[in-house]
């Protein structure tokens, strides 16, 4: 996994308490459900492969990059995947399968968040982190040289675009 529990923590609200086991398959289903469409299969499975690497350092964390004497910066796609991966464990993370049926801890004194709540939480998450990606996106086509990968050898997902819906 090229991020964990910890490093959800740093960029959004998770309670102490929830173990890594718990939070893990919904790390792994973000890389392969939300983070692999967008890099694409070639540069993910070589991301994932060599995540160590400097030039995936400088994909994975927080970096400032010139183009055409502009200076930007993207966040980093371990914020990206600490986004989507957040997004998913509130969607569904609340759920827990017992020997009797799937149920929803409900303690006293709260009540549980409706599923159209956690729905419009996941999907403006979604929309937040597809944001983020726009400026990697724009750092690995304006470093093509060392990320041969990117966009080779199969179709990204494109980028959407931000859209505001009025809640009633």
């Amino acid at each position: 996994m090229l991020i964990t529990r910890t490093d959800i923590a740093l960029y959004r609200e998770i309670a102490r308490g929830v173990r890594e086991d718990k939070i893990n398959p919904y790390i792994d289903d973000a890389e392969a459900l939300d983070l692999k469409p967008l890099l694409g299969n070639s540069l993910f499975y070589d991301l994932v492969k060599n995540a160590t690497d400097q030039k995936y350092a400088d994909l994975l964390n927080t970096k400032e990059f010139e183009v055409n004497g502009v200076t930007y910066k993207h966040v980093g796609l371990k914020k990206i995947l600490a986004i989507f991966a957040d997004a998913r464990y509130k969607l569904f993370g609340s759920m827990t399968d017992t020997s009797f049926a799937l149920v929803e801890k409900n303690n006293e004194g709260s009540s549980p968040v409706s599923h159209t709540s956690k729905s419009s939480y996941y999907k403006l998450n979604q929309q937040i982190a597809t944001q983020y990606f726009a400026d990697v996106a724009l750092f690995l086509d304006n470093n093509k040289d060392i990320y041969t990968l990117w966009k080779q050898g199969c179709e990204t997902r494109p980028m959407g675009t931000f859209r505001i819906s009025k809640i009633s």
